[in-house]
């Protein structure tokens, strides 16, 4: 009777205790397992199970989080499908690096020169329409614009 206990106790423990665990759902289907740490407007930090290093995923990459101590489920970005040139009003430009941790960095989509005219907030410019058809007519959901380290401006295609 006590060797029964004892396994219920130690199955219900080990249950107990993988209940513990958050599992972060990339928008690619990839599952991450441990302990959401943050939550901001970009980017989510975590440690994966078992380990104490911090990690940082953006929350464009990330389509929910499941809290594996309440079970809550948070809807963190909605998946965006480009499937051509015709889909490039959904290609999302970032400024900021960080939006792009955990996403497939692709091709230079710009540089200083194709980037003279651009301005940051600008939805309608001639630029960005240039921008994000040519994204989309390669498959990237993000354009990262950015300065490479001779402040020049330049721009990257990014994909899930």
């Amino acid at each position: 009777m006590k060797k029964i206990i004892l396994l219920f106790t130690l199955v219900f423990g080990f249950n107990l205790a993988n209940a513990q665990v958050d599992v972060i759902k990339k928008q690619v289907g990839e599952t991450l397992k441990g302990k959401v740490i943050s939550v901001d407007d970009n980017v989510i930090v975590f440690t994966y199970e078992g380990q104490n290093v911090e990690y940082t995923i953006a929350k464009n990459a990330v389509e929910k989080i499941t809290y594996g101590k309440t079970g809550q489920v948070v809807q963190t970005s909605n998946k965006i499908v480009v499937a051509g040139e015709a889909d490039w009003q959904k290609v999302v430009i970032v400024e900021n690096l960080n939006q792009t941790a955990g996403l497939e960095v692709g091709v230079q989509l710009g540089t200083s020169a194709d980037l003279a005219n651009y301005q940051s907030g600008n939805g309608n410019s001639p630029v960005i329409k240039r921008l994000k058809m040519q994204a989309a007519k390669l498959g990237y959901q993000f354009i990262l614009v950015t300065t490479d380290a001779s402040s020049n401006r330049v721009a990257y295609g990014y994909k899930y």
